[in-house]
């Protein structure tokens, strides 16, 4: 007696299907699931025959790349006469095909069965035959397979809409169906041997941009772990390859959003990524500079020169200056930064460049070996990126700045500032590249940055330090190193991926950065605001009771910086006449101790006597100089010992060197102070502690000088100085004050109104784009919670005694009820660079 196949007895049935306009869900009974069989494949059998030979032999290609090793000479790509006769068959005759479905059980196909019937079997039959070599290269698969994807990928984002404002609420709604219940869902081309849910992508997709050293491999040993599996490196491969289609996806529903929104201006996010710097609202007071900015470079963020060879895609990263704008610049200026013009600096032997030579040197070993050799990028002072420029096989090249330079003025205009390590030199390769005409047109200022502009020489100081110069506020311009101690982490997985993931994994970083520093706008200003009315009630309460312990000298602060600064023009350079005559004094004496000369110049002779003083003050400047040189190197390798991400091995070196110098600068101390007790007049004795603590490192050009009887100037006094500076600190803290109420203005106008276009595009696709309309109201909930954020910080700022700025009557008639704590708006973000930006801001302030 023949069995009968064991048949369910459900008599409703849900079943998912993914059709190529997306997830199709029904409920039905048997009959009318049969009958919806039938019909959809008498419909793949009227696509079958439209398809065109190019699709089919793509979806092909696609099956072979998810790892199937097949010849497909004599396979057909679908069953066209099969799945017709399936389909003919009458929908209502069931109980007559009962008795055939038993007698030949193995002619009851389903739709999986019959599409890509011929790679399916041939499937499950290779781990029963020999694979044959494939002649195709790795870098033609991995080109097939991302292409075919790439023709999938508005399907797939349509589907991922569908699944997650939808597909995934679908049994919530319908909470009376019966209790036997199956989900079915069905993927073509190949049958999968391992599955990665959307879940664990978006898991490992947060995961990734809060901490950018978390690499997929350790995300899938953690998977292995929690599955007991054992971890083999394929996995870590199939995983990556899933994560770039979805990160692709992403990227495909950010492009509609952004289309919806009318955010498809090439540089829309570089012109509205920062409200309180670019959302200008009218009635505004003329502020000069208008928009203050910083850019670096960055060696960490290298790549080897051979990974990742077989991937030839490219990543778009809104980000990135493309190589041919940077490449521009490349015999435009062919010496480096700082030997441009006719500056005495040049041949300073302390010049201000060349404290920075190792930052910008770079071995021949690391151009051969790496393809980019660090990053140059350009931020806003509240931290935003605007711009990364990729340092190929070179150090920092005058092309990066220039081409930084040349895209910020064609996006943001006049009067912009921007603070580097050397925008003292900067300044003269500007004006001896093909862009000087165009930054003089847009009075671009360039400055140095606060904590880097303390190794200077005062000269500098005095012309390019931001604390003597107007308009820039309490801004310190370090941003960049704020931004390189967080992006340090991700070196250790960039340095060998591709190229696609090498941009890959800086956008998602800082993309995920500019996220958390839009969240931190409103804090920014707040602390700011609050530090400016404390140092201009604290220093002048200070600076008014030290003008009464001197009622009889004129502490006029600001026409002492003019004098200093003229002082230092005129004696910087040392006169030809003096040079020779020292070198003839050394040469004279050498000849007369040598040829036994006795009369030339006498010790009495009144030209000896000048030469000689003046020799020995020669001596004693270059012992100051080489005492200053030693105290900068020290300072340095003391601030790249607390660096983030700074290995042990290197640590120690650094310790060690740091051992040596101060060993160094002992030597050199000593040899100073023998120096200066002949001098004339007499120069104070130093002690190793007060040397090391030296944070100006001007100072030590108070020590070089005697003429013109410098010592009796007022601003050499120490107390006087430390007065001066106090007084440019509150001058710069009303700037701050100012240009805080223009940016509040801004970030108030932003929130509402953002708030209200994304709220009216979402309701306007409701009708027409429901899943799109879904992600937007999305994106709309989760920005509103952050401009609540800043709402409920700027009603703080709106009552804090001394606040100068206009205010929005509902914030000033709701009174100072705000669910913020202040503990909130003082501490910085719990995250991983933390603890260095503590430290870095304790290190600039100790400085200033």
């Amino acid at each position: 007696m023949k069995q009968r196949p064991l048949r369910s007895t459900s008599k409703r049935v849900t079943m998912t299907v993914l059709r190529s306009s997306g997830l199709w869900t029904t409920s039905a009974g048997i009959l009318r699931i049969r009958r919806d069989r039938i019909n959809a494949e008498r419909q793949l059998v009227e696509e079958a025959n439209t398809q065109c030979a190019q699709r089919a032999a793509l979806f092909a290609e696609a099956a072979l790349e998810m790892g199937s090793s097949m010849d497909t000479t004599g396979d057909t790509f679908f069953d066209n006469n099969d799945t017709y006769d399936n389909a003919t068959r009458d929908p209502d005759d069931d109980d007559n095909s009962s008795s055939e479905d038993d007698d030949e059980p193995s002619r009851v196909h389903s739709v999986e069965d019959n599409l890509f019937s011929a790679y399916a079997l041939l499937r499950l039959n290779s781990s029963f035959k020999k694979h044959r070599h494939d002649q195709r290269t790795r870098a033609i698969r991995h080109a097939n397979m991302h292409h075919a994807w790439n023709l999938q990928l508005p399907i797939l984002a349509d589907a991922y809409l569908h699944w997650k404002h939808i597909g995934r609420h679908d049994f919530d709604t319908e909470p009376d169906l019966p209790a036997h219940q199956f989900h079915v869902s069905t993927v073509d081309v190949f049958l999968p041997s391992v599955a990665i849910t959307l879940l664990c992508l978006e898991l490992y997709h947060q995961l990734r941009r809060r901490q950018s050293s978390f690499s997929i491999q350790a995300f899938t040993k953690v998977l292995c772990a929690l599955h007991d599996v054992t971890y083999v490196p394929t996995f870590r491969e199939q995983f990556s390859n899933t994560f770039d289609i979805y990160l692709a996806i992403l990227h495909e529903i950010r492009s509609r959003t952004d289309t919806a929104l009318g955010r498809t201006e090439p540089n829309w996010h570089l012109c509205h990524s920062c409200p309180p710097c670019t959302f200008k609202q009218p009635d505004e007071p003329t502020m000069y500079p208008e928009s203050l900015k910083a850019m670096d470079g960055n060696n960490s963020a290298k790549r080897m020169a051979t990974a990742g060879h077989t991937d030839h895609r490219k990543f778009t990263s809104r980000y990135m200056i493309t190589s041919d704008d940077v490449d521009a610049f490349k015999d435009n200026v062919r010496l480096r930064p700082g030997e441009q013009g006719t500056d005495s600096d040049a041949n300073n032997p302390l010049a201000c460049t060349d404290n920075w030579k190792a930052a910008s040197a770079t071995s021949e070993n690391t151009v051969s070996v790496f393809e980019q050799t660090g990053i140059f990028l350009s931020a806003c002072q509240h931290g935003m990126i605007q711009t990364i420029t990729e340092m190929r096989r070179s150090g920092e090249l005058a092309k990066y700045p220039l081409a930084t330079i040349n895209k910020l003025i064609d996006v943001f205009g006049d009067n912009q500032a921007i603070g580097t390590d050397i925008g003292c030199s900067l300044a003269k390769t500007v004006a001896a590249s093909s862009i000087r005409d165009k930054a003089a047109d847009h009075r671009l200022l360039l400055a140095v940055n606060a904590f880097h502009g303390h190794a200077h020489n005062r000269k500098c100081q005095l012309q390019h330090h931001p604390l003597y110069l107007g308009g820039f506020g309490l801004e310190d311009l370090e941003t960049c190193e704020r931004i390189f101690a967080g992006s340090n982490a991700a070196a250790s997985l960039i340095q060998h991926a591709s190229h696609f993931h090498y941009v890959q994994y800086l956008d998602l970083h800082f993309d995920q950065w500019d996220t958390d520093k839009y969240l931190e706008l409103s804090r920014f200003i707040f602390n700011n605001y609050r530090q400016a009315l404390t140092i201009i009630t604290d220093y002048t309460k200070e600076i008014e009771a030290y003008r009464l312990m001197y009622p009889d000298e004129v502490l006029d602060f600001d026409s002492w910086i003019g004098e200093e600064l003229a002082y230092l023009l005129a004696v910087g350079s040392e006169p030809q006449h003096d040079a020779l005559t020292v070198e003839y004094i050394n040469v004279v004496e050498d000849l007369e101790i040598h040829l036994g000369v006795s009369e030339c110049w006498t010790p009495d002779h009144e030209e000896y006597v000048k030469a000689l003083e003046y020799s020995h003050r020669w001596h004693f400047i270059r012992a100051v100089e080489e005492l200053e040189s030693l105290v900068v190197q020290r300072l340095f390798e003391l601030s790249k010992a607390n660096l983030a991400s700074t290995g042990y091995k290197l640590r120690k070196q650094i310790s060690k060197a740091i051992v040596k110098r101060s060993g160094a600068i002992r030597t050199a101390l000593d040899k100073y102070n023998k120096l200066a007790v002949s001098q004339r007049p007499r120069r104070p004795t130093l002690q190793y502690s007060e040397v090391v603590s030296y944070a100006v490192l001007g100072e030590f050009d108070l020590l070089k000088y005697s003429r013109h009887e410098i010592l009796t100037k007022p601003w050499t006094n120490p107390t006087h100085h430390e007065m001066a500076v106090k007084h440019f600190k509150v001058l710069r803290a009303r700037e701050e004050i100012i240009r805080l109420n223009v940016e509040i203005c801004r970030l108030q106008a932003w929130v509402v109104t953002e708030d209200a276009d994304m709220e009216r595009v979402a309701a306007d696709l409701e009708s027409t784009n429901g899943p799109l309309a879904a992600e937007l109201q999305m994106l709309a909930r989760c920005r509103r919670r952050i401009n609540t954020v800043h709402r409920d910080r700027l009603k703080r700022i709106y009552h804090l005694e001394g606040y100068t700025g206009c205010a929005p009557i509902t914030s000033l008639d709701e009174g100072n009820s705000s669910e913020i704590e202040e503990a909130d708006v003082e501490e910085s973000d719990d995250d991983g660079d933390g603890e260095e930006a503590a430290r870095f801001e304790a290190c600039i302030e100790h400085m200033s």
